[in-house]
């Protein structure tokens, strides 16, 4: 099969940390679809991983979208900030198969709001949205509805957010992330340890732990599944928790994360297998999961 690997912070020219991630995800992407006896096309501008096709773009965002919509491939992952996925996912799907998540549940997915009452409905434990409320009470964690990771938040003794914000309630615990496929079943792959930056007021992703072993993944396990029904994501996704008196999601994201670089190396299954027998086949019952790995943001190479 020809497979398009579209990495928007690549593609795009985003530069930063964004683009270093994206360069590992895309390159471990490509090697596996490659491993799996697939041809592999990606846009770049220039910036080269070491498997699959470059094709040359221009453009920036639009050339981008431009890109996506002129395409010719069996089927494409697209990989980009969550509040463009949708779109992205909807060009996509008028030139080939999607091998991601829908428009539909990449939309709900980015927006916090929408995303924490559609989990709270389908009974998901969640970092609760703040009401109003004494100031000084208890904590508030505010962060952007819509946005990527860490990126602007902070905790604060008001429920008070600015328009674009939102305000859940603080909830002690541990950082973790499940990653999953998800198709006609639900095939759990590694739970991980975020290595989270705090200085008290705000918090900053710099890695994970992959796997993290736990005695709770049995309850980590049942609300990912319960939540990826609850929003029909298809293909492989993460949803990052907090551990604490419950395994509460606090965010969701329709599409590969940096944890795929850990998983890589430590599965032993491909994860392209997966992913296609998600859109196309049978998933297996279970993986298999060999040694730990730990990556920092400032380590991350192709």
């Amino acid at each position: 099969m020809k497979i398009l690997l579209a990495e928007y912070a690549i593609a795009t020219a985003l530069g930063g940390t964004y683009e270093l991630e994206g360069r590992a995800m895309l390159s471990a992407l490509a090697r596996s679809f490659e491993h799996c006896g697939h041809e592999v096309v990606y846009p770049t501008p220039g910036p080269r991983v070491p498997a699959g096709r470059a094709i040359p773009l221009k453009g920036g965002e639009e050339g981008f979208y431009e890109f996506l919509g002129s395409q010719d491939a069996d089927a494409g992952l697209v990989i980009a900030p969550d509040d463009l996925l949708a779109h992205c996912n909807s060009i996509l799907e008028s030139r080939m198969a999607n091998l991601g998540s829908g428009p539909a549940a990449c939309s709900i997915s980015a927006d916090k709001l929408l995303c924490t009452r559609r989990l709270e409905e389908a009974g998901v434990p969640v970092a609760e949205i703040a009401g109003p409320g004494p100031i000084g009470c208890r904590l508030y964690v505010i962060k952007p509805r819509f946005g990527c990771g860490s990126e602007g938040i902070r905790i604060s003794s008001s429920p008070r957010a600015k328009e674009g914000s939102i305000a859940t309630i603080f909830r002690e615990g541990l950082h973790l992330s499940a990653s999953f496929v998800s198709g006609e079943s639900f095939l759990p792959l590694t739970i991980n340890r975020q290595l989270i930056e705090s200085d008290g007021r705000t918090f900053v992703y710099n890695g994970s732990q992959v796997p993290y072993r736990t005695p709770r993944a049995g309850e980590i396990w049942e609300a990912a599944r319960r939540a990826s029904a609850a929003l029909g994501l298809r293909g492989y996704a993460g949803i990052d928790f907090v551990l604490g008196d419950l395994p509460r999601v606090v965010d969701v994201n329709a599409r590969p994360t940096t944890s795929i670089m850990g998983i890589a190396r430590v599965m032993r299954e491909e994860l392209a297998d997966l992913i296609l027998k998600a859109r196309f086949g049978d998933l297996p019952e279970e993986v298999a999961i060999e040694g730990e790995v730990t990556f920092r943001k400032g380590d991350l190479g192709v």
